[in-house]
Protein backbone atom coordinates (compact mmCIF):
# COMPACT_ATOMS: atom_id res chain seq x y z
CA UNK A 1 0.00 0.00 0.00
CA UNK A 2 1.57 3.74 -0.79
CA UNK A 3 0.47 6.19 1.02
CA UNK A 4 -2.46 8.53 0.02
CA UNK A 5 -1.20 11.77 -1.51
CA UNK A 6 -1.16 14.40 0.58
CA UNK A 7 -0.32 12.19 3.70
CA UNK A 8 2.75 13.50 3.88
CA UNK A 9 1.96 16.62 5.07
CA UNK A 10 -0.16 15.05 8.02
CA UNK A 11 3.09 13.34 9.27
CA UNK A 12 5.37 15.89 9.11
CA UNK A 13 4.56 19.21 9.91
CA UNK A 14 5.81 19.82 13.64
CA UNK A 15 4.77 23.34 13.12
CA UNK A 16 1.47 22.42 13.72
CA UNK A 17 2.74 20.59 17.07
CA UNK A 18 0.35 18.30 16.86
CA UNK A 19 -0.38 14.61 18.15
CA UNK A 20 -0.81 12.19 15.53
CA UNK A 21 -2.09 9.04 16.02
CA UNK A 22 -2.03 6.31 13.62
CA UNK A 23 -4.32 3.09 14.33
CA UNK A 24 -4.82 -0.04 13.21
CA UNK A 25 -8.45 0.19 15.05
CA UNK A 26 -6.90 -0.51 18.77
CA UNK A 27 -9.42 1.42 21.23
CA UNK A 28 -7.59 4.31 23.18
CA UNK A 29 -8.82 6.92 25.25
CA UNK A 30 -7.33 10.31 26.99
CA UNK A 31 -8.25 13.72 27.89
CA UNK A 32 -5.28 14.73 30.49
CA UNK A 33 -5.21 18.47 31.46
CA UNK A 34 -2.59 19.89 28.75
CA UNK A 35 -6.17 19.54 26.85
CA UNK A 36 -7.92 21.49 29.13
CA UNK A 37 -9.38 25.18 28.10
CA UNK A 38 -7.31 26.76 30.52
CA UNK A 39 -4.17 25.23 29.58
CA UNK A 40 -1.44 27.42 28.03
CA UNK A 41 -0.35 25.15 25.18
CA UNK A 42 -2.85 22.76 23.93
CA UNK A 43 -1.99 20.49 21.10
CA UNK A 44 -3.87 19.66 17.93
CA UNK A 45 -4.60 16.01 17.68
CA UNK A 46 -4.99 14.23 14.27
CA UNK A 47 -6.28 10.55 14.44
CA UNK A 48 -5.43 8.01 11.23
CA UNK A 49 -7.75 5.51 11.42
CA UNK A 50 -7.10 2.95 8.57
CA UNK A 51 -10.20 0.32 7.87
CA UNK A 52 -9.02 -3.55 7.75
CA UNK A 53 -5.75 -3.12 7.51
CA UNK A 54 -3.64 -6.28 9.13
CA UNK A 55 -0.77 -5.84 11.89
CA UNK A 56 1.51 -7.36 8.76
CA UNK A 57 0.65 -4.89 6.05
CA UNK A 58 3.37 -2.27 6.61
CA UNK A 59 6.78 -2.12 5.95
CA UNK A 60 7.97 -1.61 9.66
CA UNK A 61 6.25 -4.54 10.53
CA UNK A 62 8.34 -6.68 8.60
CA UNK A 63 6.44 -7.05 5.49
CA UNK A 64 8.83 -7.42 2.61
CA UNK A 65 6.39 -6.70 -0.22
CA UNK A 66 4.39 -3.49 0.83
CA UNK A 67 5.51 -0.21 0.78
CA UNK A 68 5.37 2.27 3.24
CA UNK A 69 7.70 4.45 2.96
CA UNK A 70 5.97 7.74 5.21
CA UNK A 71 4.31 5.45 7.78
CA UNK A 72 7.83 3.68 8.41
CA UNK A 73 9.36 6.96 8.88
CA UNK A 74 6.66 7.84 11.06
CA UNK A 75 7.05 4.69 13.49
CA UNK A 76 10.93 5.45 13.94
CA UNK A 77 10.21 8.20 15.02
CA UNK A 78 7.36 7.48 17.25
CA UNK A 79 6.28 5.80 20.54
CA UNK A 80 4.90 2.75 19.61
CA UNK A 81 2.18 0.50 21.36
CA UNK A 82 3.08 -2.88 20.45
CA UNK A 83 0.53 -4.81 22.51
CA UNK A 84 -2.75 -3.93 21.94
CA UNK A 85 -6.54 -5.22 21.82
CA UNK A 86 -9.63 -5.02 19.51
CA UNK A 87 -13.05 -5.76 18.49
CA UNK A 88 -13.15 -8.69 16.29
CA UNK A 89 -15.35 -6.41 13.59
CA UNK A 90 -15.06 -2.89 12.90
CA UNK A 91 -18.40 -1.04 14.69
CA UNK A 92 -17.41 -1.90 17.90
CA UNK A 93 -13.84 -0.77 17.98
CA UNK A 94 -14.67 2.36 16.45
CA UNK A 95 -17.13 2.77 19.69
CA UNK A 96 -14.20 1.88 21.79
CA UNK A 97 -12.20 3.98 20.54
CA UNK A 98 -13.90 7.36 20.74
CA UNK A 99 -15.27 6.41 24.13
CA UNK A 100 -13.11 4.47 26.01
CA UNK A 101 -16.25 1.80 26.97
CA UNK A 102 -16.43 -1.24 26.34
CA UNK A 103 -17.97 -1.24 23.02
CA UNK A 104 -21.61 -3.48 24.76
CA UNK A 105 -21.88 -0.45 27.04
CA UNK A 106 -22.17 1.63 24.12
CA UNK A 107 -24.58 -0.65 22.08
CA UNK A 108 -22.12 -1.60 19.34
CA UNK A 109 -21.97 -4.68 19.14
CA UNK A 110 -21.89 -6.22 15.44
CA UNK A 111 -21.42 -4.01 11.69
CA UNK A 112 -25.26 -4.55 10.32
CA UNK A 113 -28.88 -5.49 11.52
CA UNK A 114 -29.13 -2.20 13.29
CA UNK A 115 -26.44 -3.54 15.80
CA UNK A 116 -23.58 -0.71 14.88
CA UNK A 117 -25.56 2.01 16.47
CA UNK A 118 -24.04 4.02 19.33
CA UNK A 119 -25.97 5.09 22.06
CA UNK A 120 -26.58 8.68 21.15
CA UNK A 121 -25.73 9.85 24.98
CA UNK A 122 -22.05 8.24 24.59
CA UNK A 123 -19.82 10.91 25.30
CA UNK A 124 -17.20 10.99 22.57
CA UNK A 125 -13.80 12.57 22.68
CA UNK A 126 -14.40 15.01 19.43
CA UNK A 127 -17.56 16.35 22.46
CA UNK A 128 -15.47 16.55 25.26
CA UNK A 129 -12.55 18.04 23.27
CA UNK A 130 -15.26 20.43 21.36
CA UNK A 131 -16.13 21.29 24.76
CA UNK A 132 -12.48 22.77 25.45
CA UNK A 133 -12.67 24.84 22.60
CA UNK A 134 -11.18 22.43 19.78
CA UNK A 135 -12.11 22.90 16.58
CA UNK A 136 -13.58 19.26 15.59
CA UNK A 137 -13.33 17.22 12.06
CA UNK A 138 -14.23 13.63 10.82
CA UNK A 139 -13.03 12.76 7.15
CA UNK A 140 -14.26 8.99 6.09
CA UNK A 141 -15.71 6.52 7.49
CA UNK A 142 -18.24 6.78 11.07
CA UNK A 143 -20.17 3.41 10.90
CA UNK A 144 -21.90 4.25 13.84
CA UNK A 145 -25.04 5.60 12.69
CA UNK A 146 -26.30 7.09 9.68
CA UNK A 147 -29.06 8.97 11.00
CA UNK A 148 -30.06 12.05 13.55
CA UNK A 149 -28.89 11.58 16.68
CA UNK A 150 -26.66 9.12 15.78
CA UNK A 151 -23.97 11.00 13.15
CA UNK A 152 -20.85 12.18 13.77
CA UNK A 153 -21.89 15.85 13.67
CA UNK A 154 -24.19 14.47 16.44
CA UNK A 155 -21.34 13.19 18.45
CA UNK A 156 -19.06 16.32 18.48
CA UNK A 157 -17.72 16.81 15.23
CA UNK A 158 -18.04 20.22 13.66
CA UNK A 159 -17.21 19.34 10.10
CA UNK A 160 -18.00 15.65 8.94
CA UNK A 161 -17.43 14.53 5.43
CA UNK A 162 -18.04 10.57 5.46
CA UNK A 163 -19.23 7.83 3.76
CA UNK A 164 -22.48 5.86 4.59
CA UNK A 165 -22.93 2.70 6.47
CA UNK A 166 -19.99 0.31 6.65
CA UNK A 167 -18.49 1.41 3.26
CA UNK A 168 -18.10 2.41 -0.13
CA UNK A 169 -19.73 -0.53 -2.29
CA UNK A 170 -22.29 -1.46 0.45
CA UNK A 171 -25.91 -1.88 0.46
CA UNK A 172 -26.02 2.06 2.25
CA UNK A 173 -24.65 3.55 -0.36
CA UNK A 174 -26.64 5.28 -2.59
CA UNK A 175 -27.31 4.48 -5.98
CA UNK A 176 -24.14 5.40 -8.30
CA UNK A 177 -22.05 5.24 -5.01
CA UNK A 178 -20.67 1.84 -5.20
CA UNK A 179 -17.03 2.76 -6.21
CA UNK A 180 -13.66 4.21 -4.56
CA UNK A 181 -13.39 6.82 -7.24
CA UNK A 182 -15.67 9.96 -7.95
CA UNK A 183 -17.89 8.55 -4.47
CA UNK A 184 -20.85 9.91 -3.21
CA UNK A 185 -20.07 11.21 0.41
CA UNK A 186 -21.93 13.20 3.17
CA UNK A 187 -21.21 16.26 4.13
CA UNK A 188 -22.83 18.02 7.11
CA UNK A 189 -25.89 15.80 6.67
CA UNK A 190 -25.79 16.46 2.36
CA UNK A 191 -25.08 14.80 -0.38
CA UNK A 192 -22.10 15.38 -2.45
CA UNK A 193 -20.10 13.95 -5.66
CA UNK A 194 -16.50 13.94 -5.10
CA UNK A 195 -14.16 13.79 -7.48
CA UNK A 196 -10.90 11.40 -7.66
CA UNK A 197 -9.48 8.52 -5.75
CA UNK A 198 -11.33 8.39 -2.13
CA UNK A 199 -8.28 8.32 0.04
CA UNK A 200 -7.38 11.69 -1.70
CA UNK A 201 -10.33 13.08 -1.43
CA UNK A 202 -10.62 12.54 2.29
CA UNK A 203 -6.77 13.13 3.07
CA UNK A 204 -7.09 16.61 1.13
CA UNK A 205 -10.26 17.97 3.19
CA UNK A 206 -8.49 16.94 6.58
CA UNK A 207 -5.43 19.40 5.15
CA UNK A 208 -7.96 21.88 4.62
CA UNK A 209 -9.57 21.75 7.20
CA UNK A 210 -6.07 21.48 9.04
CA UNK A 211 -5.10 24.68 7.06
CA UNK A 212 -8.23 26.62 8.12
CA UNK A 213 -7.57 25.71 11.59
CA UNK A 214 -4.07 26.26 11.62
CA UNK A 215 -3.82 28.24 14.95
CA UNK A 216 -5.72 25.67 17.16
CA UNK A 217 -6.39 23.68 18.95
CA UNK A 218 -8.14 21.10 16.71
CA UNK A 219 -8.75 17.62 16.02
CA UNK A 220 -8.54 15.80 13.41
CA UNK A 221 -10.33 11.94 12.82
CA UNK A 222 -9.37 10.35 9.63
CA UNK A 223 -10.41 7.26 9.87
CA UNK A 224 -10.08 5.70 5.50
CA UNK A 225 -12.39 3.18 4.36
CA UNK A 226 -9.70 1.63 2.80
CA UNK A 227 -8.27 -1.06 2.12
CA UNK A 228 -11.09 -2.62 3.29
CA UNK A 229 -13.00 -4.15 -0.10
CA UNK A 230 -13.81 -3.25 -2.68
CA UNK A 231 -10.59 -3.51 -3.80
CA UNK A 232 -9.73 -0.60 -5.84
CA UNK A 233 -6.70 1.75 -5.99
CA UNK A 234 -5.48 4.25 -8.72
CA UNK A 235 -3.42 2.20 -11.99
CA UNK A 236 -0.31 3.96 -10.68
CA UNK A 237 -0.28 2.39 -7.05
CA UNK A 238 -1.45 -1.01 -8.89
CA UNK A 239 1.74 -0.87 -11.14
CA UNK A 240 3.99 -0.84 -8.47
CA UNK A 241 2.47 -4.33 -7.54
CA UNK A 242 1.29 -5.94 -10.63
CA UNK A 243 4.43 -7.63 -11.90
CA UNK A 244 5.74 -8.38 -7.92
CA UNK A 245 5.98 -12.30 -7.08
CA UNK A 246 3.13 -11.95 -4.05
CA UNK A 247 2.77 -16.39 -3.74
CA UNK A 248 2.48 -17.07 -0.09
CA UNK A 249 6.51 -18.56 0.23
CA UNK A 250 7.65 -14.90 -0.73
CA UNK A 251 6.37 -13.48 2.96
CA UNK A 252 7.58 -14.31 6.32
CA UNK A 253 6.05 -17.53 7.82
CA UNK A 254 4.14 -15.99 10.99
CA UNK A 255 0.63 -16.18 12.77
CA UNK A 256 -1.61 -18.75 11.37
CA UNK A 257 -2.42 -18.56 7.86
CA UNK A 258 -6.02 -19.84 6.75
CA UNK A 259 -5.88 -22.62 4.95
CA UNK A 260 -7.00 -22.94 1.40
CA UNK A 261 -7.02 -19.54 0.76
CA UNK A 262 -5.59 -17.29 -2.11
Amino acid sequence: MVAPRGLNFLLTKPRLSAIVFFAQCFPFFFCPPVFAADSPKRPNVVLILADDMGYGDLGFHGNPKIRTPHLDKFARQSVRMKNFHVSPVCSPTRSSLLTGRYNYRTGVVDTFLGRSLMYPDEVTIAKMLKAMGYRTGIFGKWHLGDNYPMRAMDQGFEEALVLKGGGIGQPSDPPGGGSYFDSLLQHNGRQVQTKGYISDVLTEAAINFIKKNKDGPFFVYLPFNAPHSPLQVPESYEAIYKNMNLSPDQFPKLGQPIQGED
